[in-house]
């Protein structure tokens, strides 16, 4: 019998990450620099984006090392951490920081209630005990907050205050971590920003080429196109519909998105890399169209749902390793294939990973993807869902597609144990230790192979330079432990099954 606690923690889940992804962070490289005309068309309105003709991926050079050794899970105390490509040297206004910082440390007991953080650990982590986190974290504060005998600080946030008075981080920490925590207090505040004056586009297009919305619209009437629309789901992106395609009798997804000037170019982005990211691991996109102020997408039906209704049924059914190593190899194959078009996923998680008929495992949900350019092969804005968020983006640091690897390790986790780790806390919570201690390693490692356990651990290198590619990892013996596709089927049959039985008491609507 289920647990009568699966409903609560999947209600939790959902509200967690609904938070979580409730807006993005704005990047200043991808502001507007122009107002657009109030009275353009909606679809007409959209922002130009430059494109550059996209380089063609070269070969890889570096010889696929023979995982002979486990990799390094953080940097160790004595050694000297590798500074991050394009990070600038240390300068004296940033020594100064550093030790402005440090004076802060003291007097932030003003801002904390008595609150113990005493062994809430839900792992023994003492195996990071003998770590650090690379300096500087390169955070970008546009907060000017002064000292206050009585209180601590004068003119912090409200919200980042609130924040710290929650408890979720001792003042323990707090003094151990000052950049640490103002890091995570950033990236949490503005997770948290209901109404952000204007949403992070997600990724530019290649220059030398402008690309709008009416670039991928089709002017026909969707409603001639197809018949049967009933709707099947809905998220915080839009509404989720299956249909029948008129011309060929198949059965299609349609995803209906509100236009909106502050999702305008984030649905470009989305469509656009989507259209252009064709491959057997990657969810295949058909047509778009505008219909009553609405965007219609029109893509691959994927009938077996997303990973995500399989592991919310993980008190009575659980992915076998052949299966874990089976849909990561899948996602892999995918990733490759994006990365070699210079593009960043950036939300890998079970919620975007889905199933079709014949137990192929595809990506789905571009909406937070990026495309690098010759001029910008890194990115630093911060977007993703907290949980799965690797420790350099949370620092607020470049990154490039090392952090889809690492979000792919988090979600080998999910798999295993039924959701990601430090799922418990609230998200700065989860921030905090994340850019801190790093991840702990699989509470029953015993259980797996020490294939899976050594893939797990390369996924979940604290060092992105050598967190190993895609192209690396489909070449680790764990993946020739991947199970055929027809055991997906069954575990799919499984979960409905169980969702749907009134005994399991786990009925989720």
């Amino acid at each position: 019998r289920m647990s009568e606690e699966a409903p609560v923690k999947k209600a939790k889940r959902q509200s967690m990450l609904g938070n979580a992804r409730a807006s993005q962070v704005i990047d200043e490289a991808d502001i507007p620099k122009k107002d657009e005309p109030e009275n353009q068309p909606k679809a007409e309105a959209v922002e130009k984006v430059e494109k550059k003709e996209e380089p063609e991926s070269e070969p890889e050079k570096k010889h696929i090392e023979k995982f002979a050794k486990p990799s390094v899970a953080a940097t160790p105390k004595n050694s000297t951490p590798t500074r991050s490509p394009g990070r600038k040297k240390k300068t004296v206004k940033s020594e100064r920081r550093k030790s402005w910082i440090s004076g802060v440390g003291k007097r932030l007991s003003g801002l904390f209630r008595a609150k113990e953080d005493s062994g809430y650990d839900p792992y023994d982590d003492s195996w990071m005990e003998d770590t650090i986190v690379s300096q500087p974290f390169s955070v970008k504060h546009d907060i000017h907050v002064d000292f206050d005998s009585d209180t601590g600080f004068k003119g912090l946030p409200a919200d980042w205050e609130a924040l710290l008075n929650a408890g979720a981080i001792s003042k323990e920490e707090v003094l151990a971590k000052p950049d640490a925590v103002l890091s995570c207090l950033e990236t949490q505040s503005k997770f948290m920003k209901q109404e952000a004056e204007a949403a992070e586009p997600p990724g530019e297009m290649p220059e030398e080429k402008s690309v709008s919305l009416n670039d991928f619209i089709n002017t026909a009437d969707p409603n001639d196109l197809y018949s049967d629309i009933k709707k099947i789901g809905e998220g915080a992106a839009g509404e989720v519909f299956i249909a029948t395609e008129k011309s060929s009798g198949r059965k299609i997804a349609i995803k209906k998105m509100p236009l909106s000037a502050q999702n305008m170019k984030m649905l470009v982005t989305e469509i656009y890399i989507m259209k252009e990211s064709k491959h057997s691991g990657v969810v295949e996109y058909y047509d778009s169209f505008v219909s009553d102020d609405q965007i219609w997408v029109a893509m691959e039906m994927m009938s077996g749902g997303c990973l995500t209704d399989i592991l919310d049924q993980f008190e009575s059914v659980q992915l076998t390793e052949g299966q874990i190593s089976f849909t990561c190899r899948q996602v892999l194959t995918g990733l490759s294939n994006i990365h070699s078009r210079h593009r960043i996923h950036r939300d890998i998680k079970s919620d975007n990973v889905l199933i079709g008929a014949d137990g192929c495992v595809k990506i789905a949900d571009f909406g937070y993807a990026a495309q690098l350019t010759k001029g910008r092969s890194k990115r630093t804005t911060i977007v993703g869902t907290p949980y799965w968020m690797a420790p350099e983006l949370i620092r607020g640091s470049e990154y490039d597609a090392k952090v889809d690897i690492w979000s792919l390790g988090i979600m080998l986790m999910e798999m295993a144990e039924g959701e990601p780790p430090y799922m418990d806390y609230p998200p700065l919570r989860a921030l905090f230790l994340i850019s801190t201690k790093g991840i702990p390693g699989l509470q029953q490692a015993e259980k797996w192979s020490d294939e899976m356990n050594d893939f797990l651990r390369r996924c979940l290198t604290q060092d992105p330079a050598t967190r190993p590619s895609a192209d690396e990892l489909l070449n680790h013996p764990f993946m020739d432990k991947a199970c055929h596709p027809d055991e997906m089927i069954e575990q799919v049959k499984k979960s409905k099954e169980a969702k749907s039985d009134p005994l399991q008491g786990s009925v989720m609507m």
